[in-house]
């Protein structure tokens, strides 16, 4: 589904503020860079055992900056110290700078590089002034989570580290306590249940709404270009050595042949594929552009209807793919499509409540600016 961007930065503030929630300095990515506590994780590239979800639609509001990243940028040292304050209490220049660096790098994540320029610090800062009145709304209204709820998210972090020892490194190269990232994770958790309750809790959007936005769009409602395959892995990942990847090959090789002279693909892919789609006999359902390796891709889009690809070695190990069936882009029917629309205008709904109720928020509070 196409839609048009929205030519002003509208960043979802309860976005941002998952985002945020610790503030732990995160930085742009580099290949060893470490997972940090409260660092919202990339998602990663799709890849045959792991398929992405076709004909996702961004979500409106996502980040827009219309920006030359070649523009200059601002210098942390020409801001000061404190760059907002919000009834009285202050936001850091540290806290701008983090905030900016996680927006940063969640676009570059989406091929949208940006220069840090003084127009995003300021969008930035606009949007950290208001999570600061939905925390502080949050606490006038005796909104938190429970211990066991806080708990069970500390939890959750705690398992993105492969151990303890590299849990509390992390901590520490991002200057956080565990209480000090505790009581984020707590002014988090209350953002999301005030928003949720008091903000989105009424959003709804009727099948005529959803309707109408199909028929006004439905020239520009297309589901992609996409194929319907399945494949055989046998595994030989970067850590393999040349021998083991010779021999993954080699029974790579050997199935394809057994393929080729009449055996079923199904039977031998339940019964040597090394990746999860195994169980359904290697059935990797309905897989359109981007969603699978480059070699991967580039064999299967020069398959013909059941025919079988030569041996594909990708980053994983050596594919054997086969061409199912192939659909050609098309106008969606509206019901295949209606649950999305519905989940896009809901989205839309909720933001715009969210953005509202700052806006009221903020014409109450005392809120000082000084970039």
């Amino acid at each position: 589904m196409n839609q048009k961007t929205m030519p002003q930065l509208m960043i979802s503030v309860l976005g941002l503020a998952l985002l945020l929630a610790a503030w732990t300095g995160c930085k742009p990515a580099d290949k060893k860079t470490e997972a940090t506590p409260g660092a919202a994780s990339p998602t990663a590239a799709a890849t045959p055992g792991q398929p992405g979800q076709p004909g996702q639609t961004p979500a409106p509001g996502a980040p827009s900056f219309n920006l030359n990243p070649a523009v200059a940028t601002m210098t942390a040292d020409k801001m000061p110290d404190i760059v907002a304050k919000v009834n009285g209490l202050a936001i850091k220049k540290d806290d701008l700078l983090k905030g900016a660096q996680v927006v940063q790098m969640q676009l570059a994540q989406r091929g949208q590089p940006v220069a840090l320029t003084p127009d995003v610090y300021r969008r930035v800062l606009d949007e950290l002034v208001g999570i600061t009145l939905l925390q502080q709304e949050a606490r006038a209204q005796h909104i938190a989570p429970s211990e066991q709820e806080l708990d069970q998210q500390v939890a959750a972090r705690k398992k993105q580290f492969p151990s303890e020892e590299v849990y509390q490194k992390a901590l520490k190269q991002t200057g956080l306590t565990e209480a000090l990232l505790r009581q984020q994770m707590r002014d988090q958790i209350a953002v999301q249940k005030y928003v949720e309750s008091q903000v989105i809790s009424k959003a709804a959007i009727s099948d005529q709404a959803t309707k109408d936005f199909y028929d006004k769009n439905k020239d520009q409602i297309r589901s992609p270009d996409r194929m319907h395959l399945r494949h055989i892995l046998i595994a030989a990942g970067p850590k393999a050595t040349p021998a083991d990847k010779e021999k993954a090959r080699a029974k790579a090789e050997d199935l394809r042949k057994q393929l080729t002279g009449g055996a079923d693909f199904a039977k031998l892919a339940e019964a040597n594929s090394d990746d999860g789609s195994k169980v359904r006999g290697g059935d990797l359902d309905w897989v359109v552009a981007g969603q699978t390796p480059p070699a991967f891709e580039k064999a299967a889009m020069a398959l013909k209807p059941n025919e079988i690809s030569p041996v594909v070695e990708t980053q994983v190990g050596f594919h054997i793919i086969q061409l199912l069936e192939r659909q050609a882009a098309a106008q969606a029917p509206y019901e295949q499509v209606k649950d999305r629309i519905a989940f896009m205008l809901k989205q839309k709904q909720a933001q715009e409540s969210v953005q509202a109720k700052i806006k009221e928020l903020r014409a109450k509070a005392k809120v000082d600016v000084y970039l």
